[in-house]
Formats: structure tokens, sequence, C-alpha cells
């Protein structure tokens, strides 16, 4: 018989330790949009797909690697998963 299952399982990454570098990816790329907003401040999210509020002439250019990209759609699919 297996012995018991660790505290840290966690069912979707396996340990709690790659939940938590998964976590970690997540709160750096968040920080990296952030910086490219250029305010930390939150907006009504439903206000801001409505809205056209672009600030003329402001691009936002985000060199981004593969992983971070993989990284952000996975955020995303489990996001949409909420919704």
């Amino acid at each position: 018989m297996p012995g018991p299952v660790s505290d840290s399982y966690d069912p979707e990454f396996g340990t709690g330790q790659n939940a938590n570098d998964v976590r970690a990816a997540l709160q750096d790329l968040r920080n990296r949009v952030t910086a490219a907003i250029g305010t930390p401040e939150l907006l009504d999210i439903v206000s801001v797909i409505h809205a056209d509020n672009e600030r003329p002439g402001r691009r936002n250019p985000v060199a981004l690697s593969e992983a971070e990209l993989r990284v952000i759609r996975f955020a995303i699919d489990r996001t949409l998963e909420t919704i």
C-alpha cells in the first residue's frame, strides 16, 4: 500500500512547489503588464472593454518570450473557465 499523499500535493501541478512556481511566473508577468500600462490603478473591466479611451499615439510594445506567452495563455484559459 502506498504511503500517505503529501500535504503539498496539488492535483493539477503535482506539488505545492510547482503551483508556487506557476504563481510566481504569473506575478512576474502581471508586474510587467502593469509597468507597460503605466499605472497600478485597476479599472472596471466592463468599462474598459466598452470604452474607446486609448490615449492617442500611445503603444505599449512589450516583447514576450514564447514561455511568457504560454503562461499568459494559461492564465486566460483559466479565467475563461470561471466566467
